[in-house]
């Protein structure tokens, strides 16, 4: 049993699923692969408008979770989230908490597609000491071109934030390099399949699991998704 820590699963608000009945294909999809709870985390940008995000997420989540009722399946068990794009003036904003995944400090955040800024550190430093949150910096092994480039993470990891990986990513040369040095630091907190659809980008991360076995061994899957399971469970908000 894992966490899915990144999905794309709620119909009709971002790039992610289009419909209900994608949003069920999909939660189907991940329970047949052992996922224990999925965290829906779709796109918000740092300027949009917070309050109204929310209300929209509830309206889908509530849309899909009748749908599970109506239709009797098992499901893995639904967090609310969101992954925000980081930009310089993030932590001014009001309402960023309400962001984190349901019942937590945990904030799934995105960096910019850019070369790696030194700015980055300040405004995370600034969100964990405005907004009491905890950032988990997602699909990290994108922002990083080698094994080596692990060390630019240093100032980030002295402010408690956390990273998570796509599972995905281990499938090919590059992302398995840069994945098996993050976990040689114990730098992975979270794995997620980033899923945004059935087709190109499903919730199916079977084949993945396989390769990751295939390096590590079933031990170090097990770690892995203890470390997940105790993520949330240690950054429950009391």
């Amino acid at each position: 049993m894992y966490i899915d820590f990144h999905t794309h699963i709620l119909p009709e608000l971002d790039d992610g699923a289009s419909d209900i009945e994608m949003s069920l294909a999909m939660l189907s999809c991940a329970e047949n692969c052992g996922a224990e709870t999925v965290v829906f985390t779709p796109h918000v940008s740092s300027g949009a408008d917070f309050h109204e995000f929310i209300k929209k997420r509830k309206k889908r989540a509530d849309s899909v979770k009748r749908a599970i009722k109506k239709e009797w399946f098992p499901c893995p068990e639904i967090l609310l989230g969101a992954e925000v794009s980081l930009d310089g003036s993030l932590a001014e904003r009001d309402g960023v908490s309400a962001l984190c995944v349901e019942g937590t400090d945990l904030l799934l955040l995105e960096l910019p597609y850019t070369s790696w800024n030194s700015w980055y550190n300040n405004e995370i430093y600034n969100l964990v000491s405005k907004h009491n949150v905890t950032p988990v910096m997602a699909h990290i092994e994108r922002y990083l071109k080698s094994p080596k480039d692990i060390a630019k993470l240093s100032t980030l990891v002295s402010f408690g934030v956390k990273f998570q990986v796509n599972a995905g990513s281990f499938m090919s040369f590059r992302g398995r390099g840069i994945i098996r040095a993050l976990a040689a630091e114990g730098l992975i907190s979270a794995i997620g399949s980033d899923c945004h659809n059935m087709s190109g980008r499903s919730p199916d991360i079977s084949k993945a699991i396989r390769a990751f076995n295939r390096k590590f061994g079933d031990e170090f899957i097990d770690y892995l998704y203890h470390k997940s399971q105790h993520l949330i469970e240690s950054h429950r908000v009391k």
